[in-house]
């Protein structure tokens, strides 16, 4: 059968190879599943460590932490990828990110030999099936026109970010473009770089376009448009649990279980839930549907599973490096906004509204859509975790 990997040098194919079972953390039905759309998705996993050396970080300065070799490799292909994502809907600043980390700023033997920057046509099996482009121009367009044909990045809302990088981003990886559950964070702050140089340039950026986006497959206008607190609003990628949530929720009881906040309604297409599971979590009256649409659409964890609270609660519990378990108090003295509180029969979100209320917001299945209503109550029922990445 065959597996999407990208495949950088002779080193990490062999790796792949021999030892599969020690790296890959993918099911057989997942690969099954990128197999049959066609999908080509990002795994670390199949790179060399060489690939990853001398990566720089943004550290705030106008050269934003980048290497000599990536300022290079964005100088020389943002015109390229600027005029692509013109052309597609797409932002220009993700995927020259993305090229960034998938061809070693463009070292890796495929971006050398075959104008392919993003090992696009790859197998683990078969690495000399990587595409070979006549020229750049021909490679990066490569990209774009493997994000338009595949229909799991158009359901996933890819479209609907064409002056958003961070929400494209989370679109493609929510749609399974990368394995690596830390890809977001991997290309986000390379984003920020590449933002941070193209102001230094004067590039126009993607964000400058305020006009609306809409979707050709599903009308939905951009989260972004819709004043949802989108990805480029804040610290890097969203991961706002908290902001998430409120702007999900209704602030009262007052809405039937079928009438979701039209927020929630576009973000459950987004995260790719409306068409998913039983009817409830379809429309949005179900908690665990709501927190994994949160945690989904913020950006926080792509991954996470749904549906099922019990399901939900042993994701948690068995995620360490993503959720920190914290002490169920009688009181909310050491809850942050965001925390989740889950037992097997029922997940909610602990937030703090505009006022500095401390809330529970959650629905609950088959009787309310999401809200915020409640204050905060203690259950020493519930296990609380925390998201230990970026959320605010």
């Amino acid at each position: 059968m065959k597996r999407s990997f990208l495949i950088t040098s002779i080193v990490a194919i062999l790796a792949v190879i021999l030892a599969p079972s020690a790296t890959l953390a993918i099911s057989e039905s997942t690969l099954d599943f990128y197999d049959r759309n066609g999908i080509y998705y990002y795994n670390p996993d199949g790179f060399s460590e060489g690939c990853y050396a001398g990566l720089g970080s943004y550290d705030g300065v106008t050269t934003a932490g980048l290497t000599d070799l990536q300022a290079a490799f964005i100088d020389t292909y943002h015109g390229i990828a600027a005029e692509l994502s013109a052309e597609y809907g797409i932002p220009w600043e993700t995927v020259v990110a993305q090229g960034i980390i998938e061809s070693a700023s463009g070292t890796s033997n495929f971006a050398r030999e075959r104008n392919n920057f993003f090992g696009i046509g790859a197998f683990d099996s078969n690495p000399n099936a990587a595409k070979s482009y006549s020229s750049p121009q021909e490679g990066w367009k490569g990209y774009y026109e493997n994000i338009e044909k595949t229909s799991t990045y158009r359901q996933h809302g890819a479209f609907n970010y064409s002056n958003d990088p961070y929400g494209y981003l989370v679109a493609i990886k929510a749609a399974g473009y990368a394995s690596d559950p830390n890809y977001v964070q991997k290309v986000g702050e390379y984003i920020k770089a590449i933002e941070n140089r193209a102001k230094e340039k004067g590039w126009a950026l993607s964000s400058e376009n305020t006009s609306p986006v809409v979707s050709s497959s599903t009308g939905l206008s951009s989260p972004t448009s819709l004043g949802l607190h989108g990805c480029s609003s804040s610290t890097y990628g969203n991961g706002d649990i908290n902001k998430t949530a409120l702007d999900l929720s209704w602030p009262d009881r007052s809405h039937a279980f079928d009438d979701p906040n039209p927020a929630y309604k576009k973000a459950l297409d987004e995260v790719g839930l409306s068409n998913y599971g039983e009817k409830n979590v379809q429309i949005g009256a179900s908690c665990d549907a709501f927190v994994a649409t949160v945690l989904r659409f913020s950006g926080a964890d792509p991954n996470v599973v749904c549906c099922g609270a019990a399901n939900m609660l042993k994701y948690f519990a068995t995620h360490p490096d993503l959720y920190e378990e914290i002490p169920n108090l009688d009181n909310s003295s050491n809850l942050q906004p965001g925390d989740i509180r889950v037992r097997p029969d029922h997940i909610e979100l602990f937030v703090v509204d505009e006022s500095g209320t401390g809330r529970i917001a959650s629905a609950s299945k088959g009787d309310r859509t999401a809200d915020h209503a409640r204050d905060f109550y203690a259950n020493s029922e519930y296990r609380v975790f925390r998201f230990k990445g970026f959320n605010k």
